[in-house]
């Protein structure tokens, strides 16, 4: 009984199972895209032999729209627009003059960058750099909305994808790029390593990794340090809580989809508060509510080959440190001091074709929020729905904007 209690907590690693992997191979090959004018992410047959490299950029081809397109950047990474560089911006050293920049086009020099910051707004930015964490060369994602000033500290929300998911699959899922172009912040998506994080049971320093983007970003833009927010979808999930515990004096707020806690983070969590809001769905497969209920794997077990485990609520899940829900809100709760019932309140049900409805729950002055999706399954709500996705994931609640409610959220709190 031993050997199989162990055998089922290593199959049933979050790393494993704790993100939407649809269509993931047993190789981790499987590539996402999101659907044009949508924040549906949607899985691709894996090309290995076109993997786009670490300088290959997606741009919105209108201002915070989600229709993208791929091009070319210099192969140090940072550019997006090879004749035309935005003065103020990150520029990565080492790169020479274009031949467009020598013929007299509107591409700027570095000195003339730093003479004139503020000029050439009205055009967002985007582009792709790497970090160097343990010798191996990282890669992050970056968007920056033509409402930067660089005169002003903006503030920054790193992104943290799924398993089996990418930066690119995170921007079409969350639609961050639209909110930061209203709301005025940068949005900073993270890559994986192997397109999945440590959230907690061993392997790679993903911490340090966000050290060094933050670092790297800090150099590069004028972001608000006390303004800094994590969150993540899922695997993604885990690993924003990690953040969120592990570097607190960076960290002002944390924001959590479809994801529970491993006890390891937990452990990391320091004196500081931490603000946290979660949107958790209760029919998600992979979410233990501690609430008596069995919930079959279904077909997202299928895809990642666990059929047959059983539940995630059963007690061998806890063996590899899982927490169910109540005990990652108890957890956050005392962390920001504010235990007890929270004050409940029923949302209004603004799509009633969706199968869900919302009930808000609010630990003392907000400080802990927790976004119940009763019907909801391993989703972003708000996210456009596709049947394929929803087939495998479950139902998406119309009813609220997850990525619109935790901006809100983090727009309230500051370190």
């Amino acid at each position: 009984m031993k050997a199989h209690a162990v055998t089922f907590a290593l199959l049933i690693s979050p790393l494993v199972i704790l993100g939407p992997a649809v269509g993931a191979s047993a190789q981790g090959q499987t590539q996402w895209e999101f659907v044009p004018g949508s924040r549906q992410a949607r899985p691709v047959t894996a090309r290995p032999a076109q993997t786009a490299p670490a300088g290959t950029y997606y741009r919105p081809a209108t201002s915070g729209g989600m229709q993208l397109r791929r091009a070319p950047v210099y192969p140090q990474g940072g550019y997006i627009q090879p004749t035309y560089q935005r003065p103020g911006y990150p520029q990565p050293s080492g790169v020479q003059q274009s031949t467009a920049q020598q013929s007299g086009s509107r591409q700027t020099t570095a000195s003339s960058q730093a003479a004139t910051p503020a000029a050439a707004r009205g055009k967002s930015y985007d582009y792709a750099d790497t970090v160097s964490v343990d010798g191996v060369n990282r890669s992050y994602r970056v968007h920056i909305p033509a409402c930067y000033d660089r005169s002003r500290a903006t503030p920054v929300v790193l992104a943290f994808h799924g398993l089996g998911m990418n930066a690119v699959a995170m921007l079409g899922m969350s639609g961050f790029n639209g909110l930061s172009e209203r709301k005025n912040f940068i949005v900073v998506y993270g890559e994986g390593l192997n397109n999945r994080w440590n959230e907690g049971t061993g392997g790679v320093d993903d911490i340090g990794y966000v050290s060094e983007v933050l670092k790297k970003l800090g150099r590069a833009v004028n972001i608000d340090q006390r303004r800094i927010y994590a969150c993540g979808i899922s695997n993604g999930g885990f690993f924003a809580q990690r953040v969120g515990c592990a570097l607190a004096d960076k960290i002002a707020a944390v924001g959590v989809v479809s994801s529970s806690m491993m006890a390891s983070s937990a452990s990391m969590g320091s004196s500081n508060r931490m603000p946290i809001v979660f949107f958790l769905g209760t029919e998600d497969p992979l979410l233990p509510w501690g609430d008596g209920r069995n919930k079959a794997l279904g077909k997202l077990g299928e895809t990642l080959g666990l059929s047959g485990l059983g539940s995630i609520d059963s007690p061998l899940a806890r063996v590899g440190g899982l927490m169910s829900v109540p005990e990652m809100i108890n957890f956050w709760t005392g962390v920001n001091g504010c235990g007890g019932s929270p004050s409940v309140t029923q949302l209004p049900n603004t799509n009633a074709k969706d199968g869900t409805t919302v009930k808000k729950e609010t630990y003392g002055s907000g400080d802990v929020t927790l976004y119940v999706i009763e019907g909801g399954g391993h989703t972003w709500p708000g996210m456009l729905e596709v049947s394929a996705f929803t087939d495998i994931c479950g139902t998406t609640s119309q009813d609220i904007d997850a990525s619109e409610l935790m901006w809100e959220f983090f727009q309230r709190h500051s370190r």
